[in-house]
């Protein structure tokens, strides 16, 4: 048996252990976080060649493994973000079962996480967004929830790798016959041209970002939050490697021009309306929105030299979105999904720690001090002063119009009270939020707490 088969298996089988224990109130997601954690300090451990051994099984490192006719394999530039989503991965469930969130998210977490692993180890390279189309319909199961509700979020998702995928097939078709270009030279520009589009299409800029808003929206919040977090892990570490295994690409189209105005638009489109928001699902799409931008952002502007940085902000970002998340959650359980500002009544009093989190983690998304992120984002002004004046009035601009956003909710969270039987917030709460308030101060004090981490996965990112 090879390595990427036996990971396979093992999230099948938690995926399979959640769905038969869905209805208990905390152990899918315990069991679900548990495993995930157990395999992640499987990978690390394990050799990055010839043979281990995992529960008896003796594992093949270097074997590449077949399905459907397509070739994959986990290799060493791959555990750097399959790490990076199995740790997401735990703490989503974790905090899932914590806050006992809508239970179709457990069984869908180890399944979304298949299928990314999928699409990162697939060869060759650009028929990875096949598996990309399968993660995005386990998203669907988990953004759609097991409540009633509107299915913009879930459908909306599916768009974005179904546009993209014929765009990939036909990239692959072209670019995979050199000989083409001397006997149709349009044709092979034109593949070129197709692979532009196709990696645009994956970084789902404006217009595209819909599915973003939507399921900030309509979706369970700690699912959106999974969601989207995950999808962008997973599109930065191919369109990476796309990028790196296809330089002729920038002749076309240079990156280093392309994605600053990518994200520079995004971010300002979300600030934009985050600070026009008046519903708390509203504002919550459009935090996510920004926080998208401000990742691409980075990237874009410490180009092939900025892993470690990266890879430090997505080491970081779980803990605030989770903070975020778990506040809005509360809140929606309490006033209804994506309630009107005139709706919240009573929130300092009785749910004073929703509030703190979802205001808090509001800004601390954005990267205000004292936050997890803060580290991150100070990186990307300082790199936009340094090397793009139009990037750095671009950020500038758009953390203030999502500065002004969240200043336009606090005052609501202060309405005094009307209903006076109004339960007050579960104790369980705080102990959700205050270690994670605790952890992103420790982070933005002392950012070199991941170092070590992030350089072995930096070191493992980028070989080839």
């Amino acid at each position: 048996m090879n390595l990427l088969t036996a990971v396979l298996l093992w999230l099948l089988v938690l995926a399979l252990l959640a769905h038969l224990l869905r209805r208990l109130p905390w152990l899918p997601g315990l069991v679900v976080a548990v495993g995930l954690v157990v395999l992640a300090w499987f990978l690390w451990r394990a050799p990055h060649g010839g043979e281990t051994t995992w529960l008896g099984r003796t594992l093949n490192v270097d074997r590449t493994a077949t399905l459907w006719g397509f070739r994959l394999h986990l290799n060493t530039a791959t555990r750097a973000p399959a790490l990076l989503l199995l740790g997401w991965g735990a703490l989503f469930a974790l905090a899932g079962a914590w806050t006992r969130s809508d239970r179709a998210l457990f069984p869908s977490i180890p399944l979304i996480l298949m299928a990314l692993l999928l699409t990162l180890s697939s060869t060759p390279l650009l028929t990875a967004p096949l598996w990309l189309v399968v993660a995005v319909i386990f998203m669907a199961f988990a953004a759609q929830g097991t409540t009633p509700r509107l299915a913009r979020g879930a459908l909306r998702i599916l768009l974005v790798p179904t546009l993209a995928f014929p765009v990939f097939l036909f990239a692959s078709w072209t670019i995979g016959q050199p000989d083409l270009s001397v006997r149709d030279p349009a044709l092979w520009v034109l593949g070129w041209r197709a692979l532009f589009v196709a990696l645009i299409l994956l970084l789902t800029p404006v217009p595209l970002h819909g599915w973003i808003v939507s399921l900030g929206e309509h979706a369970p919040p700690l699912a959106a939050a999974f969601v989207v977090g995950t999808w962008q892990i997973t599109t930065y570490a191919l369109v990476r490697r796309i990028l790196l295994a296809y330089p002729l690409i920038a002749e076309f189209a240079d990156p280093a021009r392309w994605l600053p105005w990518l994200a520079i638009i995004q971010m300002v489109w979300a600030g934009l309306f985050a600070a026009s928001a008046r519903r708390l699902g509203q504002l919550w799409g459009y935090l996510l929105l920004w926080d998208y931008g401000a990742s691409l952002l980075l990237w874009s502007l410490s180009g092939e030299f900025g892993v470690d940085a990266m890879l430090g902000m997505l080491l970081a970002r779980p803990l605030v979105l989770v903070m975020t998340a778990a506040g809005y959650q509360a809140l929606a359980e309490r006033f209804g999904d994506n309630a009107g500002y005139t709706a919240l009544h009573g929130v300092g009093e009785r749910l004073p720690t929703a509030g703190v989190a979802l205001a808090g983690g509001g800004l601390f998304l954005l990267g205000w001090p004292l936050g997890a992120l803060f580290p991150a984002r100070m990186a990307m002004l300082r790199l936009a002063a340094t090397g793009n004046n139009v990037a750095f009035l671009g950020a500038m601009l758009a953390l203030f119009l999502a500065t002004v956003g969240l200043a336009r909710l606090m005052p609501h969270l202060q309405r005094p009270l009307r209903d006076r039987s109004m339960p007050r917030e579960a104790d369980g709460l705080g102990w959700l939020i205050w270690p994670l308030l605790l952890a992103g101060l420790l982070i933005a004090l002392n950012p070199a707490v991941f170092d070590s981490l992030i350089q072995t996965l930096a070191l493992w990112l980028v070989q080839v």
